[in-house]
């Protein structure tokens, strides 16, 4: 009997609370609403994150229009840019504006441009520093090419000046000191082939690079003593290598090294007399490993043979080394000079000392030997300098892309 009148209670307390509410509701005026805002001419657009936007104000020509004539963008940067279009769609012109400096009365102009009439080609942009000192103006001409110049700072002094063709490719660019000497001068003839040209201070000619416009040619460089005509130094790059001469001021050569471009292979050092006759050669053996405890690179270089020469250029005495880089471990002297089988060939114990001498015909045979004792302690004699890798400047890295820097600042094309 108790849980019946218990269900019962409940019951009449639902049903009243449903009757409360049925109440409520219906003594509302009839007439009570809140409309759902209409559209207007700007509406507001937020963009993801991603942009790096905060907002965008867009603007239409009314508010069934579905064509903006400007748009407003907060960066989160604080710059605020403008585009603005024609009454088909196409964009007509750019702003943007840095943010407004402490003190400032007004914002300065951080660049614009004007577009051509389908809105797709820049036909000239501008831009400025936070000072609002001149950095950059761009204009295409006639011919569809586009003209750009940079600015130092002072906003007046041209710094770069470069042309770029109507298919967006470098055709010339001049590089200038602050003084207004000319620094480099970059050319792309219509092969694709592009000769850079570096200065000195004083005008004379420092460097000249060949790129060349296939694959299959390789790109040279000389570079020039201060005197601006005599080459102090050749670099020749190819597929498989890279190959550096260098001169004496009487143009003389006076040393040469050859590289691999690969991970593994031989590095080769040619020494030249005051007469720039071949004397010497030292062959390394060149493998570039990575390190397992940092991750990166490790090139190591060992000394594996020198070659000696005569005044003909023929071959006198080669000398191999062990694993050490230091000590012989065989030596071999062609008779005649340049012979390839004919001659002396030494062997030499893991210490130093030589073992065994050998004489060989034209044909390769051995026709005698002698032995030697470790006490005898025979040791094979050489200059120190053998031994002494040569250093030099490191190779400039080729420059198989266009050497001018991309064209175009701010996405502009």
């Amino acid at each position: 009997m108790k849980r019946l009148l218990t269900v019962l209670g409940v019951l009449v307390a639902v049903f009243a609370t449903i009757t409360v509410g049925t109440l409520v509701y219906t003594n509302l005026p009839e007439s009570w609403s809140v409309p759902f805002p209409g559209k207007t001419k700007v509406r507001v657009h937020a963009p993801p994150a991603a942009q790096g936007e905060e907002i965008r104000f867009i603007t239409y020509a009314s508010k069934d229009s579905n064509t903006p004539e400007e748009i407003q963008i907060e960066y989160k940067n604080g710059v605020t840019g403008y585009e603005f279009y024609r009454a088909d769609g196409t964009l007509r012109e750019t702003t943007e504006y840095w943010p407004l400096a402490k003190g400032a009365g007004q914002r300065v102009l951080k660049s614009g441009s004007t577009r051509s009439d389908d809105g797709t080609m820049f036909m000239s942009d501008r831009s400025f520093r936070p000072d609002g000192s001149r950095e950059r103006e761009g204009k295409r001409l006639e011919d569809g090419s586009y003209q750009i110049d940079f600015f130092f700072a002072d906003g007046s002094t041209l710094e770069r000046h470069q042309l770029v063709g109507k298919d967006g490719k470098p055709l010339l660019e001049q590089v200038y000191r602050d003084n207004g000497v000319l620094k480099g001068f970059t050319q792309v003839d219509a092969t694709g082939k592009m000769t850079i040209t570096t200065y000195f201070a004083d005008g004379k000619t420092e460097s000249v690079t060949i790129v060349p416009s296939t694959y299959w040619e390789n790109t040279w460089a000389r570079y020039y003593f201060p005197d601006g005509v005599n080459i102090a130094v050749r670099y020749e790059w190819t597929t498989y290598n890279k190959q550096a001469i260098y001169y004496r001021l009487d143009g003389t050569r006076r040393l040469m090294v050859e590289e691999s471009n690969y991970a593994t292979g031989n590095e080769v050092w040619t020494h030249f007399d005051d007469k720039g006759r071949m004397v010497m050669r030292q062959i390394y053996r060149v493998e570039t490993k990575v390190d397992a405890s940092t991750g990166k690179p490790v090139r190591t270089t060992l000394l594996r043979t020198v070659e000696e020469f005569d005044a003909a250029g023929k071959e006198t005495r080669e000398i191999s080394f062990a694993a050490d880089g230091r000590t012989p471990n065989q030596v071999f002297i062609p008779k005649p000079p340049g012979s390839y089988w004919g001659g002396t060939r030494k062997t030499f114990r893991a210490d130093g000392s030589l073992e065994k001498v050998e004489e060989k015909n034209n044909n390769g045979d051995v026709v005698s030997t002698k032995t030697y004792t470790a006490q005898e302690n025979v040791r094979e004699r050489f200059p120190d300098a053998y031994l002494v890798r040569p250093v030099e400047p490191a190779m400039p890295t080729p420059p198989k892309k266009p050497a001018t820097p991309p064209p175009y600042y701010y996405d502009y094309p």
